[in-house]
């Protein structure tokens, strides 16, 4: 079976977060959408989800949270979402996914 692998992207040196993330969602945007499409958690669940009062309340605290504490990664997010033309939200609930996956994993090899 033949191996994908990913190309190395050189950013060099950027003005700021937001714009290395959008350099980076630019260039990917073509995988990006991609994996986004294909989530079936995302679309089938998370997505609905955040059209409730509930999700709506969640999307909050998360954004409010995630600003407050890394700025930085969160302008790097908007810079992505913004330069592969996908919806924030989408980015925002996916990577919020793969670090609770990770969380748990992490805690149950502990």
């Amino acid at each position: 079976m033949e191996e994908k692998t990913l190309e190395m992207f050189e950013v060099g040196t950027c003005e700021d977060d937001y714009r290395f993330g959008f350099l980076i969602g630019q260039r990917f945007s073509k995988l990006i959408r991609s994996r986004l499409e294909r989530d079936l958690i995302l679309q089938n669940q998370l997505l609905p989800f955040a059209g409730t009062s509930q999700g709506q309340q969640l999307i909050e605290a998360l954004s409010q949270t995630n600003q407050n504490k890394f700025s930085r990664y969160w302008d790097e997010l908007l810079g992505t979402a913004e330069g592969s033309g996908v919806p924030f939200l989408h980015v925002m609930f996916t990577v919020q996914s793969i670090q609770t996956v990770m969380s748990l994993h992490s805690v149950s090899n502990a």
